[in-house]
């Protein structure tokens, strides 16, 4: 490949920044370029896409955001006589001019738990909580709750099934893997790939330590 392409990405790099605001981001977690964040805190270990736009949200751990994902936000005031952004008080949005700067609601916290996973260009409308292993599919609109270890997919989003049976996602829930340490989770590592022995080992180490 010539020097144009290296360049050019290096062009597309240096356009592609990432705006964070008033944000509390756990230093091991990844925010990729493009991301627009306010007024949100993401847990450790997540790692948000490429052009996310995320505003007034509660991410938690382990989570994995693809790119074009857009969650919270203000919404429009439907039941003003009009909702041109010319009579609202936000100063970057919408033409120069302003009739009015009537004040937006607030935003309401958009709850996204721990190891959650988000498709391509989904949506999560503000004010939703969305459970903790809760997997939404690309392209999906969510308008309300998703359960723990749900799966939703379509516009707007509906469950299409749940990741495991209710009594592992009784189990996981109640072990809360994402709470632990480093040296736990290298030592569960091995087990990720088996939710039976990752359980059994947890519970026969949780067991361990209860008789100590």
């Amino acid at each position: 490949m010539g020097l144009g392409y290296y360049y050019a990405k290096l062009f597309r790099k240096i356009l592609s920044g990432k705006a964070i605001k008033d944000c509390r981001i756990d230093k091991t977690a990844k925010v990729n370029a493009g991301a627009n964040l306010l007024r949100t805190i993401v847990g450790r270990y997540t790692n948000v896409g490429y052009d996310n736009e995320i505003v007034d949200a509660e991410v938690g751990s382990f989570c994995a955001f693809s790119d074009h994902v857009y969650i919270g936000g203000s919404e429009h005031p439907v039941g003003w006589v009009s909702m041109s952004p010319v009579f609202e008080d936000v100063c970057h949005s919408g033409p120069r001019r302003k009739f009015s700067k009537l004040v937006l609601p607030q935003s309401k916290k958009t709850i996204i738990g721990h190891d959650v996973w988000i498709g391509h260009a989904a949506i999560v409308k503000a004010g939703v909580k969305v459970g903790h292993g809760a997997v939404i599919g690309a392209g999906a609109v969510v308008t309300k709750d998703v359960p723990p270890y749900a799966i939703v997919v379509g516009i707007p989003a509906k469950i299409i099934r749940y990741r495991f049976d209710v009594k592992t996602i009784e189990t996981l829930l109640n072990i809360k893997w994402w709470d632990y340490s480093e040296n736990q989770l290298i030592k569960f590592a091995p087990y990720f790939d088996n939710p039976i022995k990752f359980i059994e080992a947890c519970l026969k180490e949780k067991n361990m330590a209860r008789h100590l």
